[in-house]
C-alpha cells in the first residue's frame, strides 16, 4: 500500500504536470466518499466560495487550478504527516507563482464579487467579503506575473486501498 506521503508526492506531481487528459486517474487520490471536502484560499464557510464538498466538486475545482491558477509549489519530503490507524494528518507550506497576466480575468472576478454580494447574509459581512476579494484580484494584476504568494497546505488522508484525500485545505497568510 502506498503511504501517505505518496499519495502528498503523487499530489504534488499533478499539479506540476497538469495533464487534463489524466485528471481521472490524479482523482483516484481522493476518496469517494460524501465527506470528501477541499477548501480553497477564498474559503470562508461551507457552501460558500472556495469551500468544495463531493468528488465532483472538488473535481471542478482541480480542473480550474490547472487551467487558471499560477505555478504552485510544495513541500513533499519535508511535510509534517502523522499517521494513525486508518487515518493520516499533513501540514506543509509552499509558494503559488502567478503565471499569467489576469487583466483579461477581470469581468469574471467582477461576476464573482456580485455573487458575493447577493448571498443572503449580513450587509457589512458581504462587503467585506467581495471587497477583501476585489483587492485580492487588483493586487495579483499590479503584482504581476512572476509574484510568488506563501502557500500552507493541510489535510487528512484516509486509508481505503490507498492513501487518499478526504479533507485538503489550501490557506495564504494575509497579506
Amino acid at each position: 500500500m502506498k503511504s501517505a506521503r505518496e499519495t502528498l508526492k503523487a499530489f504534488y506531481e499533478g499539479y506540476q504536470t497538469r495533464k487534463l487528459e489524466e485528471i481521472d486517474a490524479f482523482m483516484t487520490l481522493f476518496s469517494q466518499s460524501e465527506d470528501v471536502e477541499m477548501m480553497g484560499i477564498g474559503a470562508t464557510e461551507p457552501g460558500a466560495y472556495e469551500w468544495f464538498k463531493g468528488f465532483e466538486a472538488i473535481k471542478e475545482i482541480i480542473i480550474s487550478d490547472w487551467t487558471y491558477w499560477g505555478n504552485v509549489t510544495f513541500e513533499v519530503d519535508n511535510a509534517h504527516i502523522y499517521e494513525n490507524g486508518d487515518m493520516a494528518f499533513f501540514t506543509t507550506y509552499g509558494t503559488l507563482t502567478q503565471n499569467t497576466d489576469n487583466s483579461a480575468s477581470m469581468p469574471f472576478f467582477k461576476n464573482q464579487m456580485k455573487e458575493l454580494l447577493e448571498k443572503e447574509e449580513d450587509a457589512s459581512d458581504q462587503m467585506f467579503e467581495a471587497v477583501h476579494f476585489g483587492i485580492r484580484r487588483l493586487l495579483e494584476q499590479r503584482r504581476g506575473i512572476g509574484a510568488e504568494y506563501k502557500l500552507v497546505i493541510s489535510g487528512a488522508l484516509v486509508k481505503e486501498e490507498i492513501w487518499r484525500f478526504i479533507m485538503l485545505h489550501w490557506s495564504m497568510p494575509v497579506d
